[in-house]
């Protein structure tokens, strides 16, 4: 008789990713069983292997590269429709400025202890990494059309940006955990506006002073 093969439901998978992301990063690695995710999808025990036959790790690996990618995926998928650079680059912003990075910290700081030492194990990071190319597409398609005419590498452009951001998101993080208090906090759009105009009213009009 002709074995039938399953095939992988890829809602079911979804859901999958979905529900273990969030115990992930409600408890970390460690706090969280494949037996807990399973009965939060409402699945057996057997059918969450099904999907992840290496068990806890694989599925932690998984969740990391559906989570970091989707996410970057969609903010620069969105980015290509904002034809003006500035406007681009305040939606970017104001994305990455939106996002709870301690969320961020808790996914890498387990992922450096169980995430797995071979090269293979770092194709999430290896992946999400590679999206800040997208940022220097960004900044060399304004060199090509002249929105910014400084002597500088669009990969050059593209680090002092994300740099930027990533630098305000990291003080709030610390901060955070600081428990100090801002007396007026800036909003996500305040934010986002006031890092693209430091880079396009400061840095990128510095040939015109000199």
């Amino acid at each position: 008789m002709e074995k039938r093969q399953v095939q992988r439901d890829p809602e079911t998978q979804r859901r999958i990713l979905d529900v273990a992301e969030r115990l992930f990063l409600a408890r970390g690695f460690k706090g969280v069983s494949m037996k807990d995710i399973a009965e939060e999808v409402k699945v057996t025990a057997a059918a969450l292997y099904y999907y992840f036959p290496k068990g806890k790790q694989e599925l932690f690996l998984n969740v990391i590269e559906h989570s970091m990618m989707n996410w970057t995926d969609q903010i620069f998928h969105g980015a290509t429709a904002i034809p003006k650079l500035r406007q681009k680059l305040i939606y970017i912003a104001e994305a990455f400025s939106s996002f709870q990075i301690s969320n961020a910290f808790t996914l890498l700081r387990d992922y450096e202890e169980y995430g797995g030492e071979k090269p293979k194990d770092r194709k999430p990071f290896q992946k999400a990494l590679r999206q800040q190319l997208y940022l220097t597409e960004i900044f060399q398609q304004a060199i090509d059309t002249g929105e910014i005419s400084l002597d500088l590498q669009a990969s050059n452009y593209a680090e002092i940006f994300f740099g930027m951001v990533m630098g305000i998101q990291v003080g709030r993080h610390i901060r955070k955990g600081q428990q100090q208090q801002e007396a007026a906090p800036m909003s996500t759009t305040a934010t986002a506006t006031m890092i693209v105009h430091c880079l396009l009213d400061g840095i990128s009009t510095r040939s015109n002073d000199t």
